[in-house]
């Protein structure tokens, strides 16, 4: 792989080791010319991943594109590749349980996966939660140690089994927009503004380490927010950035951002 060292301009630095990993398998791939495939990677690491690949002429295939899911598998393949959606070595797993009796939450089921069983968040992806059922996203290699492993969750007996992917649970987001005035794309004021805090707050939610951008924690109030960025603070939800309307009479630049139900 060769002069790869311009790439490095393209990312922020927090997506450095990611994308030190990611040249690593791309340079197996082109070296043994046959597709890799990650582990389970957030929507910014996919773009992350789709970039490089274009940089590098490899084939970039998610599997969100395929299963509406936030969180993802993605092959990295030579160009004459062609998609095999098994390549994507994933299972779905409905988790059956006593719904008359019982509710389980998104919550409930992510603190027994990475408390209770210590499972590696990169071995499952999306938990999808509707009208008395429950599903994981997992990783094929893990299928049989979720089925073996878990049995109880938040106190109530369940039971895993593999089903096909047509019964994928759809799940109806829940977001609403927000036309919101800042006087600069600082993280601090993006936040008190799209979630109406005081500066005060914004900023003590980011130096309590409370605050995500593009899944990665940050602790400063002023990192720069670009368009499409995802801000998660925990106890209030998420907000994505989405367009730029120009600037309020007193210079104030004019934001939507999308206020996103927690996960």
């Amino acid at each position: 792989m060769r002069n790869i060292k311009h790439l490095y301009q393209h990312f922020a630095e927090e997506d450095r080791e990611f994308v030190d990993k990611s040249l690593e398998q791309m340079q197996r791939v082109e070296d043994s010319y046959s597709f890799e495939v990650t582990s389970f990677v957030n929507p910014h690491q996919v773009e992350v991943l789709r970039n490089l690949g274009n940089h590098l002429q490899l084939q970039i295939f998610s599997s969100s594109d395929y299963y509406t899911s936030e969180f993802a598998k993605v092959i990295i393949a030579p160009l004459y590749y062609e998609l095999q959606l098994s390549d994507f070595e994933m299972e779905l797993l409905e988790i059956s349980y006593a719904n008359k009796f019982h509710h389980l939450t998104h919550s409930q089921i992510m603190g027994t996966l990475l408390n209770q069983l210590g499972i590696e968040r990169k071995v499952f992806g999306d938990i999808l939660v509707a009208s008395g059922r429950a599903q994981i996203m997992v990783d094929r290699k893990f299928t049989q140690f979720f089925i073996d492993h878990i049995s109880r969750i938040a106190k109530t007996s369940v039971k895993l089994k593999q089903v096909d992917f047509s019964q994928l649970i759809a799940v109806q987001a829940d977001s609403k927009l927000r036309d919101v005035l800042v006087s600069s794309m600082r993280l601090d004021k993006v936040l008190a503004a799209s979630f109406r805090l005081s500066r005060s707050a914004a900023t003590k939610l980011i130096a309590t380490k409370q605050v995500r951008v593009n899944y990665s924690m940050l602790d400063n109030p002023s990192h720069h927010l670009l368009l499409n960025d995802l801000i998660s603070v925990r106890g209030y939800g998420r907000v994505k950035v989405l367009r730029e309307n120009g600037f309020s009479k007193n210079g104030k630049c004019k934001l939507t951002v999308e206020l996103l139900s927690s996960k």
